[in-house]
């Protein structure tokens, strides 16, 4: 299996779990920042946003595995960036060469931020869950997961950006896919 079907196929298999994480923690940090929205609402989101709706071991288990095919997701799809399509400007592309391009782009803002989100998050769900810690001892990790070292103000912007961004992945991503034949 190249590299290239491997990216295809794990992009497809976690479109619906990926595409259900980001909103629900959109939703979450943005529904309790913005507009104020209850506890319970905030509750409902994270046990989506995390899987423990389906019980606190699949909860894990689930983290767990989606953030290892995340990382396996950026590294592969940064194997595939081509250098001779982002130096190309971006109005001389024709139209499917834009959409790889703005794929490849995204994918260059994204590699650090959203590689430092999902790997705190996990982190900091197993260490509650798997570890048993107690909030104190890992708020480091949710902090980070969440960019509150940015401050209160632009904690939900960068939460806004960050799902925003990912958000066109999927979508430039699935342009991709719909052009190309399997």
């Amino acid at each position: 299996m190249n590299i290239r079907h491997l990216h295809r196929q794990l992009a497809i298999a976690l479109f619906l779990p990926l595409g259900l994480t980001a909103c629900t923690g959109l939703a979450y940090r943005l529904g309790r920042s913005w507009f104020n929205l209850s506890k319970d609402f905030g509750r409902a989101m994270m046990a989506i946003h995390t899987g423990s709706c389906l019980g606190e071991w699949f909860s894990c288990v689930y983290m767990l595995l989606l953030s290892w095919a995340v990382v396996v997701l950026i590294v592969s799809g940064f194997r595939l960036i081509n250098p001779r399509l982002l130096k190309r400007p971006l109005s001389s592309a024709k139209r499917n060469i834009k959409v790889r391009v703005i794929h490849q782009y995204g994918a260059l803002f994204l590699l650090l931020p959203l590689l430092i989100s999902a790997i705190t998050g996990v982190m900091y769900h197993l260490s509650r869950y798997w570890l048993g810690l107690p909030k104190e001892r890992v708020a480091i990790l949710l902090q980070v997961h969440e960019g509150a070292y940015l401050g209160a103000a632009l904690k939900p912007l960068y939460v806004l950006l960050l799902g925003m961004a990912l958000l066109l992945m999927f979508f430039t991503g699935w342009r991709m896919l719909r052009q190309r034949p399997a």
